[in-house]
């Protein structure tokens, strides 16, 4: 079984696969929210709102602080682009986040509904951010 496979199954039923199309749609929306650098990561500096967190918690607090209310849903986009784009919840993402980041170098959970990014380098930093 292939790293994205259980990753599929340990975030549960509530997960949806998008297809080539949707995951097209999905990436310009990405793409159009945030602006990125030319080695693949968001361009943090040009990024009004954005912070370096550490934990869940950290993640929460800021989206709380900074939004009066903010979707659960998201999709988790990775920078291996052969893998499809998932649609899951911001909860269950963070209950198997290591099942999540396992799958790619870098990891997105992106929220076009309320605008925010959270970006998971591979070399451990995390920020997230408003568009």
């Amino acid at each position: 079984m292939s790293l994205f496979d259980e990753c599929i199954e340990v975030l549960g039923e509530n997960v949806h696969v998008f297809s080539d199309r949707q995951k097209e749609q999905v990436l310009n929306d990405f793409e159009s929210s945030f602006p990125f650098t030319e080695w693949g990561r968001i361009d943090w500096v040009k990024v009004c709102n954005h912070a370096k967190v550490h934990t869940v918690d950290e993640i929460i607090s800021f989206l709380h602080k900074n939004m009066k209310a903010y979707s659960n849903v998201v999709y988790v986009i990775w920078d291996e682009g052969t893998l499809p784009i998932i649609q899951s919840t911001l909860n269950k993402v963070f209950e198997v986040i290591d099942d999540v980041t396992a799958v790619s170098f870098d990891t997105w959970i992106f929220s076009p509904y309320s605008g925010y990014v959270i970006e998971i380098f591979h070399d451990g930093e995390v920020r997230v951010g408003l568009k």
